[in-house]
This record gives structure tokens, C-alpha cells and sequence, in this order.
């Protein structure tokens, strides 16, 4: 599927279909068990059928451990994690799923009451769409008095408007405004992934584990938004589906302490999340994920030529950037010895493939110098000419291209090229742009050496 485009296709209408895909529930919790009880009442009378449907619960070191209550779905356990200092939804939701064995992985947080066909909806993407990343659709509303037998017979059916009757009930607003202004998240943008929200999200579960997944920052705040960019920048298609309805058990945390939670998650935001809202742009700061990542293949050059390949990327004026030189075991100990100090140059052993987390992966074949500009240059091109992939020749000799991928469109070319090969998926999906090096200088780099035995490229020198 071309971009965020998911409304050029139909998933099954919900009770028309024969799934076939297992899936795994994975709710993590911690002190909540009278939450839990009417969670898994819900779970326990969905349409999705019983065998093809499991439920973790992650218990986060309770005060006293959660167990099943008599209503629960015919396949549920849970998973008890040992106190430590990294508790919290991220640590639980990761447990989940590393544990879990469904072909899908849905998160739901164990104070969410979903409805009948709240698994169903969420599953017919993943039938239909092979990157979907699903979010569900939820409002907030008081459950006092209301029991587990209660939610069950509303969930078998179908009478939670009855239920809830003369309730307040308060909708997700900034997750629903934002879902609409960005029409339905079908635009490309860069933060589209803020419409994340752990709630209620589903993935493949070999697309969660290529994301790496919920990571671990305590209780400071932006798991979902962090894992929602990870998945976004493996290549997912991100599907608002508001038939994956849904309940919270009470008001939102965030509409009580706001501005708050906002301050305490700024700077992980701002290391982790590297897009301008997150972000002051190109400071020359050196952050925990960079807005490009640039793999120098040493498997193309001398290790001379490594050197300064490795020093002209370092050089240019955009400086949100690490460089990792792929494969480096092969390399002599004066290559690394003289990057030693530079936190932005990375060795790694093995070939990279990816730059990933960082949303731009630009890969360098050792020998080729690129000129001051030639990294912000393509950065524009990407966005002015709406493609996912930049080249720039290096010379009329026969050779590797300078590429500057989003790294979205490179994991999701590279997880469905056909036998048409990686370009021609990377065109069909995210489009291609070609260019001449010379325009932006990029160029064959000449290895010089000083008196001093110390290297240098010519060409640069040449071109000033």
C-alpha cells in the first residue's frame, strides 16, 4: 500500500468474514483489579472467535497480586513482573508481548471496556493490510455500581447505550480532532503517529518486534507516542477504526494534570521524538535519536577512504546526524582510534542495513565525499518532491548512489519487494527521486596525505 493510503482498500464488514489470524490481548495492569474484573468480562463475549483469541494480563508488581475473576475469555492467564525501578505500561505492554503467540498483538489498558466486535474490527485490518497498525475509538465514562455480570450481558448484547444510560460520557477529543484534521491520518506527515494511543492499538506481531516496541521510561509518560513513532518509522500504516469502539472506566488523567505531564515528558520527547514539534530544529545538539543516520559502507572503499567519507559527512552544515561505519571488523585500529573521540561515529561490526529509529537513513558508499549542503539539500527534496527515497549519482562511472531514505519507505519496501527488486517497490510506494551529484557535491573522493602521514580529501580542497 502506497504511503498512508488505506482508504483505497475495504476490510470485511464486521460479521461477514471468516478470520484466520490468531490474537493475543496483552492488558497490562497494576493495582486495578475491580478494573480488570469488567475489562475481562467484556473480552469475555467477543465476536473474534474463542480459539483464535488469548489474554495476557501483565501484572506490574501489584501490592496484591491481580488474578482471573470467574468472568474471563476461555484462554487468559496472568503474567506477574517483579518490582524494579522501570514499572510502568511500557514494561508491562513489552512483557505482553514478548509472551504472547498471536499473528497480532492488541493492547488494551485493563480499565478499557470494549465491545462486542471491539477484537473483530481491529483484526479485519490486519486481514486486509499487511503493515496495520489499528487504533480504537473510546470515550470516557463513570462505571460506578455497574458489575461484571453487568458488562457481560451488555457486551453479548450489544446494549451498552442502555447500560450507560444518563451517564456522562466524555469523547477523546485531541485524538479525535487531530485524527480528522489529518484526514483520517491519510496525509504522510511526519507526526501523524501522535495519534498513537496505547489504549487501544494492534500490530502485527512481527512488526512489533521489528519497531523494538514499548520501551521502558518509568512512569514519565511517552510510551505510546514513542512506540506509535517507532512503528510509523518501521513502516506501518497507521488506521484510525472508530468501530473498535470502546469504554474507559472513568475521566482522563491527562483533561485533570495536563500541563504537567506535558513539562515532565518534554525531554524525553524532545530526544526520542525527532520532529519539530518535539524539537528545536538543527541546533547542533547530539540527541538520543537524530533525524538522519547516515551508514557508510566500508565494504566499497579502502580504509582510507572510509576516513574521509566518514569526515565529510561529519562536516556538513546540517548536524543532526550519527554516523555508523558497516562492517568495521575488517577495518585497521587507526580508523577508530581517530573517530574516537566524536560520540556521533558509531563502528559496528556486521553490515547495517537501516538507520533506524532515525526517520532518515542515508547511506554513503565509502570513497564518496558529499559536499556541506548535500545532507539538508536532500532532506528538502524529500519533502518538496513527496518522495521516500533521494539519490544522487556520484559520477558517470558505474557505481553506488549517495541515498537518502526515509527509513518508513526502506522498511516497508524491503519487507514486500517483489521480483521487480527494491527500487521498483520503493517507486510503487513512496515514489523516487534521481539527481545529479555534482549539483549538491557530491563527488568520487581523493584520498591525500600530509607530511605527517595524516589523510585528507583532495577533492575538497579542489572544490574550495
Amino acid at each position: 500500500m502506497p504511503r498512508q493510503e488505506w482508504t483505497t482498500v475495504e476490510a470485511p464488514e464486521l460479521g461477514a468474514w471468516t478470520p484466520a489470524l490468531t490474537v493475543t490481548v496483552v492488558l497490562p495492569a497494576k493495582d486495578c483489579q475491580d478494573e480488570l474484573d469488567l475489562t475481562l468480562a467484556a473480552l469475555a463475549a467477543q465476536t473474534y472467535p474463542a480459539e483464535l483469541l488469548d489474554v495476557i494480563v501483565v501484572d506490574d508488581a501489584s501490592a496484591e497480586p491481580l488474578r482471573l475473576p470467574a468472568v474471563h475469555p476461555e484462554r487468559a492467564r496472568v503474567l506477574r513482573l517483579p518490582p524494579g525501578d522501570g514499572h510502568g505500561s511500557g514494561r508491562a505492554r513489552h512483557a505482553g508481548a514478548e509472551a504472547a503467540t498471536g499473528d497480532v498483538v492488541l493492547f488494551l489498558d485493563a480499565d478499557i471496556v470494549a465491545t462486542r466486535t471491539h477484537v473483530e474490527a481491529h483484526a479485519r485490518w490486519h486481514h486486509t493490510v499487511a503493515d496495520a497498525v489499528v487504533l480504537g475509538h473510546k470515550m470516557f465514562v463513570d462505571f460506578d455500581d455497574i458489575t461484571a455480570a453487568d458488562v457481560l450481558q451488555a457486551t453479548r448484547d450489544d446494549t451498552f447505550d442502555r447500560l450507560l444510560a444518563g451517564r456522562k460520557q466524555q469523547r477523546h477529543g485531541w485524538q479525535e480532532d487531530f485524527i480528522k484534521s489529518a484526514d483520517r491520518l491519510t496525509r504522510p506527515v511526519d507526526d501523524a503517529f501522535l495519534a498513537v494511543v496505547g489504549a487501544s492499538v494492534s500490530a502485527p506481531r512481527a512488526l512489533y518486534a521489528e519497531s523494538g516496541g514499548f520501551s521502558t521510561f518509568g512512569l514519565r509518560g511517552i510510551v505510546d507516542t514513542e512506540f506509535g513513532y517507532r512503528a510509523y518509522t518501521a513502516g506501518a500504516v497507521l488506521i484510525p477504526e472508530p468501530a473498535a469502539r470502546s469504554y474507559h472506566q472513568g475521566a482522563r488523567n491527562f483533561a485533570i494534570r495536563g500541563d504537567e505531564i506535558k513539562r515532565e515528558r518534554s525531554g524525553l520527547a524532545a530526544n526520542y521524538l525527532p520532529i519539530p514539534l518535539f524539537r528545536p530544529s538543527d541546533v547542533g545538539r547530539m540527541w538520543q535519536v537524530p533525524v538522519v543516520h547516515a551508514v557508510v559502507d566500508a565494504t566499497s572503499g579502502t580504509p582510507e577512504e572510509v576516513q574521509v567519507t566518514v569526515d565529510s559527512v561529519l562536516a556538513a552544515e546540517y548536524t543532526d546526524l550519527v554516523v555508523t561505519v558497516s562492517p568495521s571488523k575488517a577495518l585497521p585500529r587507526w580508523v577508530e582510534d581517530y573517530f574516537a573521540a566524536d560520540a556521533r561515529v558509531r563502528f559496528a561490526p556486521e553490515p547495517v542495513r537501516t538507520g533506524f529509529p532515525a526517520p532518515f537513513s542515508l547511506i554513503v558508499p565509502a570513497g564518496v565525499a558529499i559536499g556541506r549542503s548535500a545532507v539538508g539539500t536532500m532532506l528538502a527534496l524529500t519533502a518538496s518532491e513527496q518522495v521516500g527515497l533521494v539519490r544522487a549519482t556520484v559520477s558517470d562511472e558505474p557505481g553506488p548512489p549517495v541515498e537518502l531514505w526515509a527509513t518508513r519507505a526502506l522498511h516497508r519496501a524491503r519487507r514486500h519487494a517483489g521480483s521487480d527488486g527494491l527500487d521498483e517497490t520503493a517507486r510503487r510506494l513512496f515514489g523516487v527521486h534521481w539527481l545529479s551529484g555534482a549539483e549538491i557535491g557530491v563527488r568520487p573522493a581523493v584520498v591525500g596525505v600530509t607530511r605527517q602521514g595524516m589523510l585528507f580529501d583532495e577533492s575538497a580542497a579542489a572544490a574550495r
